[in-house]
C-alpha cells in the first residue's frame, strides 16, 4: 500500500499566495534560520530537524540539521511528504510511533527505518496561514514532553515572526525606492538608472569614482573638490525629498554591494528613469 498524501487545506489558494509573498523560494536562508533547527535538536534530542515551506507542488528547505539538501532546495514532492499533514491544523502533528499510525505507516522513510517518530509544527504567519512545517524526525519511537512541545511552539512562533518581518521590510524598502525614483525623476528626468544608483551611493556616504559622476555634476547634484565628492545644496534637498537621509538608508540596510544588488533587483525592468 502506498503513502496517502494529506488533503489540501480549505484555504489552500490563499495559503499559497501567502507563501509567494515571502519571495524567498530558492533563496539561501540557512544563516538566519539554522538557529531554530539547532535549538530544537538540542532541546529534544531528535536526530533531524528541518524548517520547510510548501508551495502548490513542493516542499522546500529553509534550514535543517541532518536532513538531506541545503537551504533553498526542494526536498520532495508535496504529495510524498509527511509534513503535508502539518498544514491541516494550527496544533502540532505528533506521531511518536510512525509505524502504527495510518497516516505514516506506508511512507518510504518509515518503512526503511529512517523515521520511527515524527513531530510537525505548522509555521503560521500573522494572517493565520500555515506557510510550512517545522518538523522533527527520529529513527526510533520518541515522544516529546509537554514542556518540549511548548518550547518548540515558541521557537516556531519566533521563526514565523521573522518571516513576516522579512516580508514587511522588503515591501517597505520597495515602496521607499519607488518613492525615491519618482522624486529623482522630477529633478533629473533624463538621468539613467546608473545615475540613480550613484546618487544613492553618495547619499549613503559611499565613494563613487569621479568619472561616473559627470551627469550628477552637470545636474548640480554633487561637486568634486580636492578629490572629495560631496552633495550640493540641490543634492541635499533632493536627498531630503527622496527620503534617503543616511540614517534611513542605514535602517534599510542599503550599504556596500548590497545597495547595488538591491537596486538592480528592484529596478532591472525600469530601464531609463
Amino acid at each position: 500500500m502506498n503513502f496517502i498524501a494529506a488533503p489540501m487545506p480549505a484555504n489552500e489558494s490563499r495559503r499559497q499566495e501567502a507563501v509567494e509573498r515571502l519571495k524567498i523560494k530558492g533563496t539561501d536562508q540557512h544563516d538566519v534560520m539554522i538557529v531554530y533547527s539547532e535549538m530544537a535538536q538540542e532541546l529534544t534530542g531528535f536526530a533531524a530537524v528541518a524548517a520547510t515551506l510548501f508551495d502548490a507542488d513542493s516542499q522546500y528547505s529553509l534550514a535543517s540539521c541532518n536532513f538531506p539538501g541545503k537551504s533553498g532546495d526542494i526536498l520532495m514532492d508535496r504529495a510524498q511528504s509527511i509534513c503535508s499533514y502539518t498544514l491541516l491544523s494550527s496544533e502540532p502533528t505528533l506521531i511518536p510511533d510512525t509505524v502504527s499510525d495510518e497516516r505514516t505507516a506506508n511512507h518510504p522513510a518509515v518503512t526503511s527505518g529512517m523515521c520511527g517518530s515524527y513531530a510537525g509544527f505548522p509555521i503560521i504567519n500573522k494572517d493565520n496561514y500555515a506557510l510550512g512545517s517545522f518538523c522533527l524526525v527520529h529513527p526510533e519511537k520518541k515522544k516529546l514532553t509537554e514542556e518540549q512541545i511548548v518550547l518548540i511552539q515558541k521557537l516556531v512562533a519566533r521563526l514565523a515572526h521573522q518571516l513576516d518581518t522579512q516580508s514587511e521590510q522588503r515591501e517597505i524598502t520597495s515602496n521607499k525606492m519607488q518613492d525615491a525614483i519618482n522624486e529623482f525623476s522630477k529633478v533629473a528626468p533624463n538621468a539613467s538608472l546608473s545615475d540613480f544608483k550613484y546618487f544613492i551611493s553618495l547619499c549613503s556616504d559611499k565613494e563613487v569614482s569621479s568619472p561616473l559622476l559627470v551627469n550628477l555634476i552637470n545636474l548640480g547634484l554633487c561637486i568634486v573638490e580636492d578629490s572629495k565628492t560631496s552633495l550640493t545644496q540641490k543634492g541635499r534637498e533632493t536627498q531630503q525629498k527622496m527620503g534617503l537621509q543616511t540614517q534611513i538608508l542605514q535602517k534599510m540596510k542599503v550599504e556596500g554591494d548590497a545597495a547595488n544588488n538591491m537596486v538592480n533587483d528592484m529596478l532591472s525592468q525600469l530601464g531609463e528613469i
